[in-house]
Parts: C-alpha cells; structure tokens; sequence
C-alpha cells in the first residue's frame, strides 16, 4: 500500500463504537517532507539560502548583567551544538521532550548579534561594519517592545511543532546567559502549498519577486559579505514589524491596489506589461502621457540595479486585535545583504515617497549581523567574539 493511501485508510480495531466509546486509530506513516533536513555546518549559517519554509520564529535575547566575553562564548558553544542536533532531528542533552525533535520538517536555526551586545561584553571595535542600528523614519511609529536585541535566533521549518520545540530548548539553554526581549512569530504558505513560487503577504502580493535566485553569483554578491577577514560569508539582517492598514486598504479597488504595487496582484506581473519574470519597464508610458509604473509605486522606489538588491525573506504575522480593534497583522520585513548600506538606500527612499506607506506602519526595528556559518566543532560567533 502507498504511504499516501496508509496515511488516508482508518483501520477499525473491535468496532469504532465498541463498548459504548472509540477505539484508538493510529496513522503511523509520517509525510516525507516531515523527514526533510537541511545542513546546519557550512561556509554560511543556514536559513538564509534555502527555499522558503512555512514556518518562522524570532527570538530575541539581552545578556544577563554580568556576561562576559568569555560567558558569551560558553552560551554560544551550547546553542551552537543545540542548534546542530535540533537541525537533524535530534534530541539535545537535557531535552524536555526529545521525542518532539523527531521530524525537522527543513527546520534551519540562524544565529545574528546586535551591536548592544558587543557593548556590554566590551567588544565594540569587533562589530564588523559601520552602522550601529537603523535610524528612525519619519514613517515610523516604533513600539519598544519590538526593537533591537543582544542576540536573536531565527528558526525556520515546515513543521510548527519541530519548530516549536527548537525555540523552546534554545530559550532554556539561554536562560542561564540570557532573558527574552520579544518573540515575532510568522508564516507564510502551509508546506507542500505554492511550491517553488513566491508567496502573497496578506495584501496579497506577490512577494519577493526581485529576489535574485539561490545558488546564483547575483544571489551570493546580494547576501554575503566579503569583508572584514572574520566576517566573510556573513551578512546583515534587518527585521522591520510593519502593521497593515486593512481597512483602508480593503476598501480600494484591484486597478488601485496594482496601481500602489507596480505589479498586479493577480499574478504579480508588472503593470508595464508582461508576466512575473518580466523586467520592470519604468519608461512605459500610458496614452495620457503618465508612467505605467506610477512616480510612487512601491515597485519603482524599491528597484535596484547593478546588483545593489537585497535578499527578502519576509513571513506574514497575525497576533490578534489591538484594545482599539485594529488587526494586529502585516508583515515582519526581514532582508539580508552583503553591505547594510543597500537596505538603507532603498528604505530612505521609500519613507519619503512610496504609495504603500499610506497602509503600512513599521512598528519594530531591529538590526543584527550574521556570523559566518561554521564547520562541526566550531561554534557561531567564534571569528568575531572569541
């Protein structure tokens, strides 16, 4: 019998009904991409790299007053070797519930600093580029208990509770070290749904069509830096909480929504013609004289040439309704790059004039740097804070 067929018969154990109650049914057979593992040791630290999972947490974390340099590396070495075992589906020494780790589902876990860290360890001069945080916008409305962080883990997978409990042994392994500054939760297309397409956030874009493709030299120039020495196959993180304005937003019509984008929401394909891998033609011009690509759509203020992009890789979050009924939903912004300067030059740009700010609030701001990956034996962090 097919695993597809075992996973969909019901086998009947002395009547379902059987004395007055159920009888237990038990499906054994586990869904493949449930057994699905990605590397953890490498050139670079994984979840960056990979095909879109439909499950994402940020944990973040500040230091415990009086962590030191060498404390920090201590708390790294275990999370380290956590993060290597939880990866492969395997339990960790001490687990809570071992058994929860058995099916990784393409669970990643990604390791970032924040500059405050190298601060309070005294480590300042080993923060390997030049900005410190992102600045302030005049769009934002920035609530504290999104922002910044010593040390964040992103976690990453197909399977909520693989995921789960890899947030929760990191979270307890860390504790000694460490209390929790927020947690953002995000999701994106269940697994096995919208395969190798980019998925909708939830004003139902398309998202992440600039993207250049994993595995290619655009994608490597976009994400990883090349220097210092020790932070070489690392890169920069930004994470953006951006709340929605559903009900404004809601109430336009498809012609306007595609109008704000510069692609239509149908299939994500530029307004100026084309489908979705068609290249932006901002010179197209209407009968009227006008751009296609409107002077505000968010598509035109975002573009990038000479290979100046970023890599996004941003999850929807939904986390209830505020006191005043507002849908607590948008989007956890969240892009890589070789250099921070290529998010600030797109953002700066984007606060002054994008269409889309009129629906959008970024509520949370934080940037942290993502050490190299490493090979087995080593720890994350190790070229910069040891």
């Amino acid at each position: 019998m097919s695993k597809r067929k075992q996973l969909l018969a019901v086998v009947v154990a002395g009547g379902i009904f059987a004395a007055g109650g159920f009888s237990a049914l038990e499906l054994q057979a586990t869904p493949e991409f449930g057994r699905v593992i990605e590397p953890f040791y490498g050139k670079h630290q994984g979840g960056i790299e990979v095909a879109r999972q439909a499950n994402l947490t940020f944990l973040a974390l500040d230091i415990k007053e009086g962590i030191d340099k060498k404390a920090v590396g201590r708390m790294m070495r275990v999370l380290t070797a956590d993060a290597a075992l939880l990866t492969q589906g395997q339990g960790i020494i001490g687990d809570s519930q071992f058994e929860m780790a058995e099916n990784p589902a393409r669970l990643t876990i990604t390791f970032g600093f924040g500059y405050s860290l190298f601060e309070k360890i005294g480590a300042a001069d080993s923060w390997p580029i030049s900005q410190k945080v992102i600045p302030a916008y005049l769009i934002d409305k920035l609530e504290k208990q999104w922002n910044d962080g010593d040390l964040l883990i992103q976690a990453a997978g197909d399977d909520p509770i693989s995921l789960f409990h890899a947030i929760h042994e990191l979270a307890r392994d860390a504790s000694p070290f460490a209390t929790i500054r927020w947690q953002q939760r995000g999701f994106s297309n269940a697994a096995g749904v919208n395969i190798g397409n980019n998925p909708r956030s939830l004003f139902g874009q398309v998202d992440g069509t600039a993207n250049a493709a994993i595995g290619t030299p655009e994608f490597d120039g976009r994400t990883w830096s090349t220097s210092p020495s020790n932070f070489v196959g690392g890169s920069t993180m930004v994470i953006r909480r951006i709340r929605f304005n559903f009900g404004t937003w809601d109430r336009l019509s498809t012609n306007k929504k595609d109008a704000a984008l510069g692609r239509k929401l149908k299939d994500g394909s530029p307004v100026s013609g084309g489908d979705l891998t068609t290249p932006l033609n901002l010179d197209s011009k209407k009968s009227d004289g006008s751009y296609e690509v409107a002077d505000d759509a968010h598509v035109r203020i975002a573009f990038t040439d000479k290979n100046r992009g970023i890599t996004r890789r941003g999850a929807n979050y939904d986390d209830n309704y505020l006191a005043d009924g507002t849908h607590d939903a948008g989007l956890i912004f969240t892009s890589f790059q070789a250099e921070l300067k290529r998010f600030l030059d797109i953002q700066a740009a984007l606060a002054m004039v994008d269409s889309l700010n009129k629906w959008t609030t970024p509520v949370g701001s934080a940037l942290f740097i993502i050490a190299p990956g490493v090979e087995k034996g080593d720890w994350v962090g190790s070229s910069l804070l040891s």
